[in-house]
């Protein structure tokens, strides 16, 4: 991926807003602390911010960054690991997460491969403003290596900002703090050779689907 400095800077800008309302919250809480002020209330707000901050940015590690699953091969990441992100990403929202173990389910992933598999379950939690349940579903198939993502609750709906961010012909000045998330999983998916789709199959469900070929994804 060439470098972009407009990208980076809104990357930045969107990892920022993820991170300074529980950031926040601790800086609160401790202010209560060195007032005498803190009572038992206080102090679990602080001790479930912090924890919420090191959960985001475990899956911001991950998902955005260079590196690698911290139990992986070189160049992969576990299934498992990307599981257990994704599950603490979720953990304080209203999106709960549903990703059951499959026998046609790789281990691991490659890199690229599960960071856009990471950033698909992401974008899937902004579908469901009233809450409702993220299912993924991973696949080693013929043709390559398979994901799928579904967003289901009460008015799941794909907002028109992150439906113009996973365009890859999408206008520099369309993305956004809010949309740029998508576009990067969309310019990951096109650098590993596959494609984010989307669709809507019912009220209340929309999904998202990825297929890479097996010269990119390997069989691992």
């Amino acid at each position: 991926m060439t470098a972009d400095i407009r990208l980076a800077q809104l990357l930045c800008s969107r990892l920022c807003h993820d991170l300074v309302g529980p950031a926040g919250a601790v800086n609160a809480g401790l202010e209560l602390a060195e007032e005498g002020d803190m009572d038992t209330a206080a102090l679990d707000l602080v001790m479930s911010s912090a924890s919420e901050v090191t959960r985001r940015l475990a899956f911001f590690r991950i998902a955005f960054g260079a590196a690698g699953g911290k139990a992986s091969a070189v160049g992969t990441l576990s299934l498992n690991e990307a599981r257990e992100l994704a599950g603490e990403m979720l953990a304080s929202g209203k999106a709960g997460l549903d990703w059951p173990e499959s026998s046609h389910a790789p281990d691991s992933l490659p890199a690229e491969v599960g960071k856009v598999l990471l950033l698909m379950v992401l974008v899937a939690s902004e579908c469901l403003p009233r809450g409702g349940t993220v299912t993924v579903h991973t696949a080693a198939l013929p043709e390559g290596m398979g994901l799928a993502v579904s967003a289901q609750g009460q008015g799941a709906a794909l907002k028109s900002d992150l439906a113009v961010g996973l365009e890859t012909s999408a206008p520099k000045d369309a993305l956004s703090a809010r949309n740029v998330h998508a576009y990067f999983a969309q310019c990951l998916a096109r650098d590993g050779g596959g494609r984010i789709e989307t669709s809507e199959e019912a009220e209340g469900e929309i999904r998202f689907m990825a297929l890479f070929p097996q010269d990119k994804a390997g069989r691992t």
